[in-house]
């Protein structure tokens, strides 16, 4: 099927529509924060700013056990009942029954270890309004959306409440002891984003989501396990590389650290979405050809965005931080490459192994990614107590989870 047949096929199924959606749903947000990101560090200032980061490690580790894997499987069940309403007021309440109950148990191990840890309890209320973040996780349906192709909606509500919180950061934050106060409001302006999309659905699908039977879970709790195993090895990876550079550089490395994941986010969310988008349309055909066809585009856009980051990352932290950042270039131009490899791993497991149920080469896939980011952080600090071993140790452990995938692939004959 020649380039031209594929860009008409995805036009008419609404995979354009939709991955331009969940992008600029991505990317705005990502932007707001980035424009607003330089002015909150400036006045918090670089020490106290990174405490921020550090406590969005564990309020992430709190938010993969609410998720636990559900999106996946959920998106999967409304992608095959579209137009069963009953069977979507299921999934929907099913999971969010899961979600509430997740949460609960969360917030008791939490905040239990917020306040056994002295260096945690300290800023106790930084982690409490932070976590407040992960009712959002509760509320907001985002894979009902994908999977329905109307990323549309949650673009414009997102995007409302994130312009609204700009200025009430510019009007209350003067100092480090306001940190807590910008935590708050962007928990606050995700909750309500999540607030509204559920209204949506209940005023534009009639779905009304309540709790349901305590016997429907355990079915889910199944189908989520695979993803839950894999998403929280991958959590874990990536908060890890910040409570390291916490624990052996301070929390200024952790600023330079963040603002360098900040300067990758934002290209990395032209990419990432593209797995996502595609996910709905492939499930329902997946063939050799069409996999293989998008391994090759995604090879392509994978390297280009990184060779972008490693170019222009100098002036934008220049411009936007001041040359007391400066190193924070450095970092991004390797973890730059995080893209590529995030990519292609990702289209591997998103069109190889879930349409064929391997789910168990998806968590072994993680499980080795973290060994081997383990591994050579391990040897980096030993070699060269840097923070740049950090950033190295992360993006080879990448190219560690393109290799394993292709050996997989190979050694099953997963792509014939």
């Amino acid at each position: 099927m020649r380039q031209s047949q594929i860009t008409r096929r995805l036009k008419e199924t609404k995979v354009l529509e939709n991955y331009s959606f969940m992008t600029a749903l991505s990317v705005l947000s990502a932007l707001i924060g980035f424009i607003i990101y330089p002015y909150v560090v400036r006045i918090i200032g670089k020490e106290a700013f990174g405490i921020y980061p550090y406590v969005l490690v564990w309020v992430g580790y709190a938010d993969m056990l609410i998720d636990f894997g559900f999106s996946a499987p959920a998106t999967k069940a409304i992608v095959l009942h579209k137009e069963d309403l009953l069977a979507k007021q299921k999934i929907l309440s099913t999971v969010f029954t899961a979600k509430t109950l997740l949460f609960m148990l969360s917030g008791i191990l939490f905040f239990t270890m917020v306040f056994l840890v002295e260096d945690m309890r300290v800023h106790w209320l930084i982690y409490a309004c932070a976590f407040l973040q992960n009712l959002s996780c509760v509320i907001y349906p985002q894979w009902y959306f994908q999977a329905m192709k109307n990323m549309r909606v949650v673009t414009y509500i997102n995007l409302v409440f994130r312009l609204v919180s700009i200025p009430i950061i510019l009007l209350l934050l003067h100092s480090a002891a306001d940190l807590w106060l910008y935590a708050l409001i962007v928990s606050l302006s995700m909750i309500a984003g999540a607030v509204s999309a559920v209204a949506y659905i209940r005023w534009h699908d009639g779905i009304k989501i309540r709790f349901v039977s305590l016997k429907l879970l355990p079915e889910l709790f199944k189908e989520g396990t695979p993803f839950f195993m894999t998403g929280i090895v991958g959590q874990l990876k990536e908060g890890l590389m910040t409570i390291i550079i916490k624990m052996f550089f301070g929390y200024a490395e952790v600023t330079l650290y963040d603002i360098a994941k900040k300067l990758v986010s934002v290209p990395r969310l032209f990419t990432q979405n593209i797995n996502a988008a595609l996910f709905p349309e492939v499930m329902e055909n997946t063939t050799p050809k069409r996999v293989n066809l998008i391994l090759k585009y995604e090879r392509i856009i994978g390297a280009s965005m990184s060779i972008l980051i490693m170019l222009f990352s100098y002036p934008i932290v220049i411009v936007m931080f001041g040359r007391d950042m400066a190193s924070a270039w450095q970092i991004a131009a390797v973890l730059g490459w995080s893209i590529y490899t995030w990519l292609i791993a990702g289209a591997y497991l998103n069109f190889v192994f879930i349409p064929q149920n391997k789910y168990y080469y998806i968590t072994l896939n993680q499980v080795v990614a973290l060994v081997a980011s383990v591994v050579f952080i391990g040897v980096g600090l030993l070699l060269w107590k840097n923070i740049m071993s950090v950033a190295i140790a992360i993006t080879l452990s990448g190219f560690v989870e393109i290799l394993f995938c292709r050996l997989v692939v190979k050694k099953n004959n997963l792509i014939c």
